[in-house]
């Protein structure tokens, strides 16, 4: 669920994490130093985000571990949002905020056992490791029809040309869904990873979900009676024990899908080539062996993955953390972010480094029970990506310096642009 609340309220119990640490319009811009400030700090904290909505944060690596293991610790978070709910009329960012849960909240992302278990289930098997891998042919061809629309262009937007363009058009042929149509799938994909600034943007977002939400409907229809060769057919179709996905699961799995599949793996393959062009030395190593592109990847997803501060989660009752207690009915931040670089795991975790020994399992797709089941299909856009342009373009190098890069804000981190130069 998108950060749109924003009154700032996170019941909190007397004594216990009294400080509200404020997290400020230069944490979009560079969040570690802040988030370093607060692990060493302490595990468990109380911060004000950027929008001003307050949330509890977990910050080290053994806590957040554990976090994601505790069952008290709800996925679903609509369970929260009736008991804050201000009084009618609702505020459009607050409608913005139900309809989400509304549309998400069948997802297994954002399911706790056993519905997630059943869910699970039934789409794990549509995203076997050789599905995937059959797709490499498909997306290598897409993102080389991208790069030849850039030939005879000195310079480019990465974000615009190839990160945005991709992974919608990876996701939009896996559901079986028109090229004529992706760009209703990538309104609603970037609304639902975004902030409100105002109650325009707001119903403006309500309208492109309840669009998305319309269409998928209608494509769910025209699946159960004529099943086709894509992923959202076999949906349609797959069941255990009988029983299936129902209307509303499937409107959530696509937008989940959705979410996870352009907005995440869009993100990363921009932060994936940044940091490479940043590392003149690294990028050199990577152009003489590609062997190194999956470290390349599995580094980036912990020196400055896209998921950034952290997954949301919701306190089912009190829950005692490294000392702290979060209260039942607080909304709390799994830090991801300050997890993968916590010292007490990684030697110097400030220093990006491709062939890095991995002493612990960086989390920018999460662990365990709810771990990104489309988290190989994001690695194979990325590393495909990143070949095709270290192939193509021997001088790639950054248009402008790296500090004056602007960051999006929002729920997934990433550059809102990444100008380069290939002459």
């Amino acid at each position: 669920m998108p950060e749109t609340d924003q009154t700032g309220g996170c019941p909190y119990l007397a004594g216990a994490a009294d400080t509200v640490h404020q997290l400020d319009a230069d944490f979009v811009q560079n969040p570690y130093p802040h988030l370093e400030r607060l692990r060493e700090a302490g595990p468990v904290h109380r911060v004000q985000l950027p929008n001003g909505t307050e949330r509890w944060l977990i910050t080290r690596y053994d806590e957040v571990m554990a976090a994601l293991a505790d069952p008290r610790l709800s996925n679903e978070l609509g369970r929260g949002l009736q008991k804050v709910l201000p009084p009618e009329p609702l505020p459009p960012r607050w409608q913005v905020a139900l309809r989400t849960s509304s549309l998400l909240g069948r997802a297994m992302a954002n399911l706790d056992p056993p519905d997630h278990d059943r869910l699970r289930k039934l789409v794990v098997r549509a995203f076997s490791a050789k599905r995937i891998e059959s797709m490499r042919p498909r997306i290598q061809e897409i993102t080389d029809e991208l790069f030849d629309a850039l030939d005879g262009q000195d310079e480019f937007d990465l974000v615009q040309a190839v990160s945005n363009q991709l992974p919608i058009t990876v996701i939009c042929e896996l559901l079986g869904v028109p090229s004529s149509d992706a760009d209703l799938f990538r309104t609603a994909a970037s609304v639902l990873g975004g902030l409100l600034p105002d109650d325009e943007a707001a119903r403006r977002t309500i309208e492109a979900l309840d669009a998305f939400d319309a269409y998928v409907r209608t494509l769910v229809a025209a699946r159960r009676a004529e099943p086709g060769p894509d992923l959202f057919s076999e949906l349609t179709t797959v069941t255990t024990g009988g029983q299936g996905l129902t209307d509303d699961e499937l409107v959530s799995m696509a937008g989940l899908l959705l979410f996870g599949g352009y907005e995440t793996s869009a993100q990363l393959i921009s932060s994936v080539v940044l940091s490479l062009l940043r590392h003149p030395g690294q990028l050199a190593a990577v152009r003489r062996d590609p062997g190194l592109l999956p470290g390349a990847v599995d580094e980036v997803l912990r020196h400055e993955g896209p998921v950034n501060p952290g997954l949301n989660r919701y306190a089912l009752e009190d829950v005692e953390i490294g000392g702290v207690t979060i209260p039942e009915g607080s909304y709390v931040i799994l830090g991801v972010a300050a997890a993968n670089r916590d010292p007490r795991h990684w030697a110097d975790p400030d220093r990006f480094d491709i062939t890095r020994t991995a002493s612990a399992r960086q989390l920018g797709f999460g662990y365990g029970l709810h771990y990104c089941i489309g988290a190989r299909l994001a690695q194979l856009e990325v590393e495909i990506t990143l070949a095709t342009a270290l192939r193509r373009y021997p001088g790639l190098r950054l248009a402008v310096p790296a500090d004056e890069l602007r960051w999006r804000a929002g729920s997934v981190r990433g550059v809102s642009e990444l100008p380069l130069r290939v002459d």
